[in-house]
């Protein structure tokens, strides 16, 4: 039986080896690739979700320092760089 399989096998050319050898090796590339893009998208994503906690954090802040100084001083614009409250005209 090994002499019938042997008589069906036709030897490939180097080219043909050295062809399907880079295909392989492309492949495993391919793989490592989509394995890595997919550790870096959990990543990714971890780190999107503490900027929405940082950024709703922020929000809270900054909320909160206008309403107190809002209460303080009434209705109006801050103008940071003079460090000045400047009141709406009612």
């Amino acid at each position: 039986m090994s002499d019938d399989v042997k008589t069906n096998e036709t030897p490939l050319s180097e080219s043909e080896k050295e062809q399907l050898a880079e295909i392989v090796q492309l492949n495993q590339q391919l793989q490592n690739a989509f394995g890595n893009l997919g550790i870096r998208e959990v990543q990714l994503n971890a780190e999107k979700e503490a900027l929405k906690a940082e950024l709703g954090k922020k929000n809270q802040k900054e909320t909160e320092i206008t309403r107190k100084i809002n209460e303080k001083y009434g209705v109006g614009q801050i103008d940071l760089q003079r460090g000045v409250f400047i009141a709406s005209e009612q």
